[in-house]
């Protein structure tokens, strides 16, 4: 690893993660952290109007529409992006004044409907009697600082909320069905994420060693905005853990050999799933199954 890489004191689950396809892509992500989306703003946003309700004004406002005309002297019904004198403008050429720029530091930008989208699931979780209890009596956001007893290696992570007995963990979701948000925190690894932080928390003293399993809270971001609030089994936090754990291992080493390989040095066999169009005998016609 470069030596800026090496230098990094606390290792954290969003770094450690992408181990688990690749060291190469650890590495690479070390220098190149991952661009910015809607997708990830908008998750922002949701966490910070359910966790911290009293600051989501002071970092989050709201785009106006674009001051400017059109060519044919209408008012333009674009959304604004940039910023100049309290007027809003989209990016269309010619339509915002010299020096209007993107809102940037610590305020962040949202639409008007996406501020009606995140008021929803801020209203839908409040009003879920289990839901609202779990992030309830608690820190949200809250640091942690530890070092893995197994490597020795220092770790740290951010808690969405720790309470006196538990990690609690906030996920907003498109997903409307318990089978697929199951699918998203098995191809996510959001199961491991919080065996490390339930781990960690233990390890820094925040919770008993015999503290309840982490909890999911998870909102829909699609009508009806429907909560679900999930613990993590037994057998799914001893996954979850030796995935992390097995991950920890394989950064040691790659660490202190330097040496971060790619996903193969040679060929993988391609294995197509058992529903796959002739797999098992099953029949392809005209795109239907």
């Amino acid at each position: 690893m470069t030596t800026e890489t090496a230098t990094v004191t606390r290792l954290n689950w969003s770094t450690l993660k992408y181990l688990a396809t690749s060291p190469k892509l650890l590495k690479w992500r070390t220098t190149h952290p991952q661009a910015d989306t809607p997708a990830l703003r908008l998750g922002r946003a949701i966490h910070c109007a359910i966790l911290e309700p009293e600051a989501f004004q002071k970092r989050w406002v709201v785009a106006g529409q674009c001051a400017a005309k059109t060519k044919s002297g209408e008012p333009c019904k674009s959304q604004g992006s940039l910023c100049w004198a309290g007027e809003w403008y989209c990016k269309v050429k010619g339509h915002a004044v010299e020096g209007a720029f993107p809102v940037t530091g610590e305020v962040e930008v949202i639409e008007r409907d996406e501020e009606t989208l995140v008021a929803s699931c801020a209203s839908a979780v409040a009003g879920h009697r289990v839901a609202s209890k779990l992030l309830k009596g608690g820190l949200a956001e809250h640091g942690i600082e530890w070092t893995n007893a197994e490597t020795g290696i220092a770790c740290r992570g951010r808690l969405d909320y720790l309470r006196p007995s538990e990690v609690v963990d906030l996920k907003s979701t498109a997903e409307e069905t318990v089978r697929g948000f199951t699918r998203v925190v098995t191809s996510r690894l959001y199961y491991a994420q919080l065996a490390w932080y339930h781990d960690g928390a233990i390890a820094a003293g925040k919770i008993q060693s015999d503290a309840k399993l982490p909890a999911i809270v998870a909102v829909q971001t699609v009508e009806p905005y429907d909560v679900v609030p999930y613990r993590l089994t037994r057998a799914t936090y001893e996954a979850g853990q030796i995935l992390y754990r097995d991950l920890l291992l394989k950064y040691r080493d790659c660490l202190s050999a330097d040496v971060w390989p790619g996903i193969a040095d040679g060929e993988i066999p391609l294995d197509l799933p058992n529903w796959a169009g002739g797999m098992n005998g099953s029949d392809y016609e005209g795109g239907n199954w």
